[in-house]
């Protein structure tokens, strides 16, 4: 009877200490920072980055998708870059690469 006692504590502590594994849980990034004046834009809940030219692109599975031209709001995307130029170039030499997976819900 111990011996099976002794056992179910074991295989309860064995599954307590492995759960955060088999949950599905991972670690959250937190937004983006404002740095130098800079504030990154969305896309659908991802930050949007801009190529050598200024076309807008997010990060998406693993690889890059620019946001299409006929999206109603690509003007407003565009006219941002060439604003903020410098200071995202700042930004995203700085921070950049780490918020490439950061995903905004709800906003």
């Amino acid at each position: 009877m111990l011996a099976s006692k002794v056992r179910w504590v074991v295989l309860a502590a064995l599954v307590g200490a492995c759960a955060p594994f088999a949950s599905g849980c991972y670690a959250t990034v937190e937004e983006p920072p404002v740095y130098e004046g800079y504030r990154p834009m969305y896309y659908e809940g991802r930050v949007v980055y801009y190529d050598q030219v200024g076309a807008p692109y997010y990060y998406y599975n693993g690889g890059v998708a620019y946001i299409p031209r006929t999206y109603a709001g690509y003007g407003v995307y565009v006219n941002h870059y060439n604003t903020y130029r410098g200071a995202y170039y700042r930004w995203n030499a700085g921070y950049g690469t780490r918020y490439r997976t950061y995903y905004r819900r709800g906003r």
